[in-house]
């Protein structure tokens, strides 16, 4: 887990106090080691227990291992960015090998960051429930849907009960039929698409299962989710058509599909082949 992007995605929601205990650790990570949870809480004028309640709040077990962890993890990014140009961002009067370099750079640290965010216990579970369910309702809108697609597709093709409809009343109306045996997944990296959240409350009252694919951000649909699987991007104005977040999705995706795989992996494979054999009858 990476608790630097952590406080980065999350400034924005965080209560007053914790803002100023997420800003005070980003502005000084680099001289943090020598920080005590004393002399932060006079610099920032409130008490050591709102830091070690934030610390904990991280996931941390408290300000010592929150510290330990934070000087650990800033150590392994100076190493892993040594010699490199960090500077990916795209600039209107690069050229286009430029373009491409850096769009490389920018795919290749989503799907590093996103994968190192994956806690595997947490994730054989997720692949369990998934394996054992009825039926698996896949939902995405906008750049989210193509991910939703793709996985629906290939759960699909190894023969899982998926569905994945666009139109968001077919998606509200499937979430309204899910029952206990059945499982939602969710892929929104923003987390608050109303017609997203309706769905998956709707899906939630019926006793399904849901699974977000989402940002490390707190949002609303973190809070309805019984599993959270986070995508890691870093999107700017030169990206607005989601490439780094629809690239860290496709890897989680991905990810599920041959970890679903190696399950019944004759059943699968026969399965795949049986469909290509099919299609190939066309031409």
């Amino acid at each position: 887990m990476s608790y630097i992007r952590k406080l980065e995605a999350n400034l924005k929601n965080y209560a007053e106090k914790e803002r100023k205990i997420a800003l005070y650790i980003l502005n000084n990570i680099d001289t943090f080691k020598n920080c005590s949870s004393h002399s932060m809480a006079l610099t920032l004028n409130i008490a050591q227990s709102s830091i070690t309640k934030f610390a904990k709040k991280l996931g941390a077990r408290g300000f010592t291992d929150l510290k330990m962890l934070l000087i650990e993890e800033n150590g392994r990014a100076k190493n892993s960015t040594k010699g490199k140009n960090l500077h990916t961002t795209i600039q209107n009067d690069d050229p286009y090998n430029i373009i491409a370099e850096k769009l490389i750079a920018e795919k290749i640290t989503a799907l590093k960051q996103s994968t190192e965010h994956i806690d595997f216990a947490n994730f054989e579970k997720i692949i369990n429930i998934i394996h054992s369910s009825r039926r698996i309702q896949i939902m995405g809108i906008g750049g989210s849907a193509l991910a939703a697609k793709d996985l629906a597709f290939k759960l699909l093709k190894i023969g899982y009960n998926a569905i994945c409809e666009i139109d968001s009343h077919v998606q509200i109306t499937v979430a309204q039929s899910l029952r206990k045996q059945d499982l939602q997944i969710v892929i929104s990296y923003s987390g608050n698409k109303k017609e997203i959240l309706l769905a998956a409350k709707t899906a939630k009252a019926n006793g399904a299962k849901i699974i977000a694919i989402t940002s490390l951000a707190q949002n609303p649909l973190r809070e309805l989710a019984d599993y959270i699987l986070e995508t890691v991007s870093n999107e700017d104005e030169w990206r607005s058509s989601s490439i780094s977040s629809r690239t860290a999705q496709n890897c989680i995706t991905d990810l599920i599909f041959v970890c679903l795989l190696q399950i019944n992996d004759i059943r699968s494979l026969s399965m795949i082949q049986r469909s290509r054999d099919l299609i190939n009858k066309l031409e």
